[in-house]
């Protein structure tokens, strides 16, 4: 459990980022940049992100995320497993929106014209001005709100704009079978404990993702709980392609 221990860690410093952070992160900067033709860093971040999923998945929303870190420290407050499938959709929808809008305003601004990671960036600190400030509580708010109602990063299942790109990085790692940073399993030593599934912070039915043989899920996290919490090193982490696991 050290690894865990070390993930939590570090979620408590990037929680404690977000006065720094959070605009970079800020998919509403990138649509007030798109306005005047400028790419911001939020922009820059997603496609960054994008790529880094294609060969590690999505550890960023595991390790890194501070929305994430948010959701997972109030995990004493509501445990509760979240519905998943069909409502994980409701975030593509808004990424579909926000995409599209974005199109529109750097069409309306007559292209991209410029780059400017700090845009929007008082002095390179998100919250510099009361505006940023209400900004950044309507953003906490939304996330503390829906985890406190639902239960186990509902944010990240039914909210997150950003998720869907590091998906399409994923996913298409998967598609085109290259080397990437997923989850195998053995199912063979598999005892139904269970554990993996109860442990997961992402809802997921761990246990029979395993006896399926198949540990790919567009919402697994790479966060690792399910691999540290298994009495018999079922789960474990590889860096392949998936034609190459034999487990």
């Amino acid at each position: 459990m050290k690894r865990q221990n070390l993930r939590k860690a570090l979620m408590v410093i990037f929680i404690l980022s977000l006065p720094v952070t959070m605009f970079y992160l800020s998919p509403l900067l990138t649509l007030q940049g798109a306005l005047k033709g400028i790419v911001t860093s939020s922009l820059i971040f997603i496609v960054v992100s994008a790529v880094i999923a294609f060969f590690a998945g999505r550890v960023f929303c595991g390790w890194i995320c501070p929305g994430g870190a948010v959701q997972e420290a109030l995990f004493p407050a509501n445990d509760s497993r979240v519905l998943g499938e069909k409502f994980n959709l409701i975030k593509y929808g808004i990424a579909a929106v926000w995409l599209m809008t974005l199109v529109v305003f750097f069409v309306m601004a007559g292209g991209i014209l410029s780059i400017k990671p700090l845009y929007g960036i008082e002095g390179g600190f998100s919250l510099g001005t009361p505006k940023s400030y209400l900004m950044f509580y309507v953003a906490m708010g939304a996330m503390v709100t829906l985890s406190l109602l639902l239960g186990r990063r509902s944010f990240c299942h039914y909210g997150c704009m950003l998720a869907p790109f590091m998906i399409l990085g994923k996913w298409a790692a998967r598609k085109f079978n290259t080397h990437h940073f997923h989850l195998v399993a053995d199912s063979s030593k598999c005892i139904d404990c269970k554990l993996c599934t109860k442990n997961c912070p992402m809802s997921l039915d761990v246990n029979a993702m395993v006896r399926l043989g198949d540990m790919y899920s567009s919402e697994c996290i790479s966060c690792g709980a399910c691999v540290d919490v298994c009495p018999k090193k079922v789960i474990f982490f590889s860096f392949s392609s998936p034609k190459n696991d034999r487990h």
